[in-house]
């Protein structure tokens, strides 16, 4: 799936290179402005929050009907849900307003959005993974210890979310990834429980209330095979068992949402 890892902080590959290009950009017209003044490095902060703010709220307005059943969720940033065209929409407007009222910056800013943008560029083929697919030999089981092969959910496409007990943001997750299991028909739903024993998982499940089939991974076999730096991880597989999508992190209902429909449009 990707990703950069900082010690125990670990960046999806959707995430790392939006932050690298913006920190470039700062950093550089941070130097820029020791000699021209400050008006190149309030316009690289203007224009980031601007682009990140309307990244959001586009985000947001095409998933109106989820945000308005839950509308605290909109400033649950950390779960995802961002449009990248908005974003840059609101980076340009920013930007023009700007320049229209300090011409003298065009080369400078100009400058800067290249240097960012090969910066960007640079860290998303760092953090991009190689292609995986479904592993073949990988044999895991159900709670009641029978075996499963993942390799055998091949044919429609499916959400694969992994897990554990111990994880804050996986707990904080379940009940929504769970109700939408429960209802969506199209595309399935599995939730492999990572680095932990049987016991465990049923005493959670038991005192939480929620209503899954967990898969049982005690030595964490998906975690190493899809390339996960950290837990949750939420994986969009296609019908033909290859990984199209994954997010690292707490996921929102709308994000979720949305990888799901992705999912239903490319089979």
């Amino acid at each position: 799936m990707g990703g950069i890892s900082f010690g125990p902080l670990a960046l999806s590959a959707e995430r790392a290179p939006v932050i690298a290009g913006v920190l470039v950009l700062l950093l550089v017209t941070g130097l820029i402005a020791r000699k021209t003044g400050p008006a190149i490095s309030l316009w690289a902060s203007a224009a980031s929050i601007g682009a990140a703010l309307t990244a959001r709220l586009g985000f947001v307005a095409q998933h109106a009907s989820v945000y308005l059943a839950e509308p605290l969720s909109i400033f649950a940033f950390w779960q995802g849900g961002f449009s990248p065209l908005w974003g840059i929409a609101g980076f340009a407007m920013v930007t023009v307003w700007y320049l229209r009222r300090q011409a003298n910056l065009v080369l400078p800013v100009a400058g800067s959005v290249v240097i960012a943008f090969a910066a960007l560029n640079v860290v998303h083929q760092l953090a991009r993974g190689p292609d995986v697919a479904l592993p073949k030999d990988v044999l895991l089981s159900a709670l009641s210890g029978d075996p499963i092969l993942p390799a055998s959910w091949q044919g429609r496409p499916m959400v694969i979310n992994l897990w554990a007990t111990w994880c804050p943001p996986c707990r904080r997750e379940m009940p929504m990834m769970a109700e939408i299991a429960a209802q969506e028909t199209g595309v399935d739903l599995h939730f492999i429980n990572q680095g932990e024993g049987a016991e465990t998982v049923r005493t959670y499940l038991a005192q939480s209330g929620i209503v899954i089939a967990p898969v049982m991974d005690p030595g964490s076999q998906m975690m190493r095979h899809f390339g996960s730096m950290g837990l949750p991880a939420t994986l969009f597989i296609d019908a033909d068992g290859r990984l199209q999508a994954a997010h690292l992190g707490e996921i929102s209902r709308a994000q979720l949402l949305a990888g799901i429909a992705f999912l239903r449009d490319t089979n």
